[in-house]
């Protein structure tokens, strides 16, 4: 379903699919900052938000995958990888950060990539509140 709403990342870096089609229909185009391409030596100076966009692409687009990154996570615990990338048939989970080629990795999003490399098992559940005490014991089992 496409969403008629913009979703442009606010660093500028790419054009989303609404503003590209909005503009294609004004007749303006638009230059395509976030077509897939294969990696150049350029590559190394690309903006997050661009590289973002172009795993995102490549995920959706042309493998099928399940791709998850929140759309603002200001308010979010911080640390937590940038995006969540799973073959909806199963495979592995993949939990990325990403960064520009000079960014660095903050304390948190340290300590939750040491701890999610930990990972021997995921668990999956719909929870509501009168589940509660389920929810407790299953943490509490391992702590």
């Amino acid at each position: 379903m496409k969403r008629n709403v913009c979703s442009c990342p606010k660093d500028g870096s790419f054009y989303c699919q609404f503003c590209t089609d909005m503009a294609t229909r004004a007749g303006i185009s638009l230059m395509p900052s976030h077509e897939l391409r294969p990696t150049i030596a350029d590559d190394v100076c690309e903006p997050e938000g661009l590289l973002l966009e172009r795993l995102r692409r490549l995920c959706v687009e042309h493998l099928g995958l399940l791709f998850y990154h929140p759309f603002l996570s200001k308010r979010s615990t911080p640390g937590w990888p940038d995006v969540a990338i799973v073959h909806p048939d199963g495979g592995p989970l993949y939990l990325w950060e990403l960064k520009s080629a000079s960014g660095t990795i903050t304390p948190a999003q340290r300590r939750w990539l040491d701890a999610l490399e930990r990972v021997t098992r995921v668990e999956t559940g719909v929870y509501r509140p009168q589940d509660w005490a389920r929810m407790q014991h299953l943490l509490v089992e391992r702590s």
